[in-house]
């Protein structure tokens, strides 16, 4: 039998990388690989407690014998200068395989003797002539986390290998073998050729271990005859350890046993019975099941007991880990730092929680994410310190960096929808003192012209926000002139990925319509918008989904000249198609139920074509023709696939096909093709689109461009 066990050191801290050998004779230890703290280990803003939680990297030991990195630009790695005493013993305590250090122990103690270490990139020391039973090194466990750097390299190789194992274990020890690692020093010579040969069957083993296989048979055969010489490692790996079975243990705040915790544990569990034991998985699932404690209640979680035993004769591995969840935390009061500017009920009023309530990480990420999107600071920062506690109660400590409350802006730009653009803004975050945030726009396009002006209140506890606002519009768009004066106000409200908007907008509009005439239309609308976001990156998304659902509706019996009711419902997926590839699929519908369309503001009613619609097509161009304009319509359908191909990671190319069209009924409606390439830039502000689309319907080319993510 082999294993493992973990046991709570008795001075108190974080029992994660605390590895001992199990007292009873029979339990061997398994290989266990240089280590260096995991970023999976959260102890979110809690932390200055002592954490130790680890992930094992396949990293060679950081050597300290003799390689050093040239000042020089490129920073390559030189031959090395006349070794001082501690790197001579490093070297030969390496080769001996008895020096066993973590990396970041190693560099201390160099850089504590007065040298300069190397860096964890840098390649494992050259071994000397050494027998064929010299103790090797401990490989690295089987990871891609980071890998050493190639040693000094000749013009080719000084020796062959070849290697006889299935593709993906081949892989791995192609990568990790030091035989392999140091086929192209320029200094090989035959003793050392038969002393890295020797050391094969150990490190060969280990990885398998790490892999699932306890029970490799290996071979090694070393040609020094052959020009240039040949290594042959034949590796039959065996059969895998599988999971046999997971003893999971969860010790409540008084130390007795919580079985509903533990059954809750279990059921997240990743590595499952039947599954191949592998080093980096049984590492994982145990950081998932300890995080989970501690960013939910428990912010002193540990591991308390941590054990893997192998039969190598069953091919099976039976699993126990015992936690510890410690006492259970609760919020304590909000203290905040850096307020000059805005009154403290701001960032009070914020807060997902009330003092009292249990500690969660997901609602100090949550108030973070609110602070930061207020617009009131450039940065703001949420912590709960363990340290700080007072029994089991956490002050949550908020420190901002305030923005200055008054802010004047301008613009230009271009468009391919509206055309050039001068813009004028003007914001001031601290109306009469109480961080009421007014703001006004004067925006002039060549096809549309606008003057808006609006207040927002501060946010409050439940994540809503309550505005007002006016806009007065001018546009010109395909023969159709419209002036419209719309007021308003509105409830937005925040909960995690969705947003919600309660509105009731009053509009007034005048509609010329070229060849045909003029007329009047208003409407008193109520509307609720629901949004989700779901996106890997909000400025440069790669994967998730955006959907929006609109509901609005007019009575001519309240201040509307037409009785209507408007449904609406579009959505974006983003489906990466590996590392440089991505899918993104557009699709929208839209209807106005009403007995007509007179009556109706425009901006109530559908068009479609442009960027964000169907491209190829001049902006707003698909509708429903009326004298020698493009009017609304009540029904809207597009639809849009495009594929992404990266080139670098700031440049792309892609190829697309939208199709779709607006009417007043749909059907009416007779859908239109546009299709082309496109390029795509990774800005800082987020993606610029160059297309050169094709509009099937009226056999002409348009170049279009774009700016940021829809809706």
């Amino acid at each position: 039998m082999l294993g493992v066990t973990r046991r709570s050191p008795p001075n108190g801290r974080c029992g994660h990388n605390r590895a001992f050998v199990g007292v009873d004779p029979t339990i061997l230890p398994i290989p266990l690989m240089p280590r260096i703290p995991s970023a999976a280990c959260v102890r979110s803003a809690i932390a200055p407690m002592p954490c130790e939680h680890v992930t094992p990297i396949p990293v060679l030991l950081a050597p300290l014998a003799g390689l050093r990195r040239s000042g020089r630009s490129g920073g390559g790695v030189q031959p090395p200068s006349p070794m001082r005493p501690c790197r001579a013993w490093g070297l030969l305590l390496a080769l001996a395989g008895g020096l066993h250090l973590p990396l970041a122990t190693a560099a201390d103690a160099a850089q504590q003797a007065g040298h300069s270490a190397v860096a964890a990139t840098a390649a494992a020391p050259m071994p000397e002539a050494a027998p064929a039973s010299t103790p090797s090194t401990p490989a690295p466990a089987a990871s891609a986390a980071a890998t050493a750097s190639a040693p000094v390299r000749a013009t080719r190789a000084r020796y062959d290998v070849r290697i006889e194992a299935p593709d993906a274990l081949r892989a791995l020890l192609t990568q990790y073998l030091d035989i392999e690692r140091w086929r192209s020093f320029t200094d090989i010579t035959p003793e050392q050729l038969r002393a890295l040969t020797a050391k094969v069957p150990k490190q060969a083993t280990d990885l398998l271990a790490a892999e699932g296989y306890f029970s490799p048979q290996i071979r090694v055969e070393l040609d020094s005859a052959a020009q240039p010489p040949v290594v042959a490692v034949q590796v039959q790996p065996g059969v895998a350890t599988r999971v046999s079975g997971l003893d999971l243990q969860v010790n409540g705040p008084g130390g007795q046993p919580d079985a509903s915790l533990a059954a809750r544990l279990r059921h997240d569990w990743s590595l499952a019975d039947g599954q191949v034991f592998r080093s980096a998985a049984w590492e994982t699932a145990k950081s998932n099941a300890l995080l989970t404690l501690l960013t939910q209640r428990y912010p002193a979680a540990h591991i308390a007991q941590s054990q893997a035993r192998v039969d190598p004769k069953r091919h099976s591995a039976a699993l126990r880990l015992v936690l510890g969840t410690g006492p259970g935390y609760s919020f304590g009061p909000v203290q905040v730092e850096g307020l000059k500017l805005y009154p403290e009920t701001i960032v009070q009023r914020l807060a997902p929680f009330r003092p009292g309530q249990p500690y969660a990480q997901a609602q100090l990420l949550e108030y973070q994410q609110r602070l930061q999107g207020s617009s009131y600071f450039r940065t703001a920062t949420v912590a709960a310190p363990l340290a700080e506690a007072q029994g089991t109660t956490l002050p949550v400590q908020v420190r901002v960096v305030e923005y200055k409350p008054q802010k004047l802006g301008l613009g230009v730009g271009y468009s391919s929808n509206t055309g050039a653009r001068t813009q004028v803004d003007y914001e001031n975050l601290n109306i009469l003192g109480r961080a009421w945030r007014f703001t006004s726009a004067l925006k002039l396009e060549t096809l549309l012209q606008s003057l808006s002006a609006g207040l927002a209140f501060p946010r409050v506890a439940n994540g809503s926000r309550y505005s007002l606002s006016a806009d007065a519009q001018h546009a010109n768009i395909q023969g159709l002139t419209t002036r419209s004066l719309i007021l308003g106000g509105q409830r937005q409200r925040l909960d995690g990925p969705i947003e919600t908007v309660l509105s009731l907008q009053y509009i007034t509009e005048r509609q010329d319509v070229a060849g045909y005439g003029s007329t009047t239309a208003q409407a008193l609308m109520p509307n609720y918008s629901w949004t989700r976001r779901r996106l890997d990156n909000p400025i440069d998304p790669s994967s998730g989904s955006l959907v929006n659902a609109q509901i609005g509706a007019g009575s001519q019996a309240i201040l509307s000249d037409q009785n209507f009711i408007r449904l609406v419902l579009r959505g974006v997926q983003y489906i990466p198609l590996g590392p440089r590839n991505q899918l993104i699929l557009r699709g929208e519908v839209g209807s106005v139920f009403s007995p007509s369309a007179n009556g109706i503001p425009q901006q109530e009613l559908f068009r479609a074509g442009g960027i964000g619609s169907v491209r190829g097509y001049s902006y707003q161009s698909l509708g429903v023709p009326e004298g020698d304009a493009i009017v609304g319509g009540r029904a809207l359908l597009t639809a849009s696939a495009e594929a992404v191909h990266w080139l670098t990671p700031q440049w792309g190319a892609s190829v697309f096909y939208d199709r779709g069209d607006a009417a007043d009924s749909f059907g009416a409606l007779k859908t239109v093709a546009g299709y082309g390439i496109g390029a795509r830039w990774r800005s800082p502000a987020g993606i610029i689109s160059v297309d050169l689309a094709y509009g099937q319907a009226i056999q002409a080319y348009r170049l279009q461009f774009n700016a940021g993510v829809s809706f």
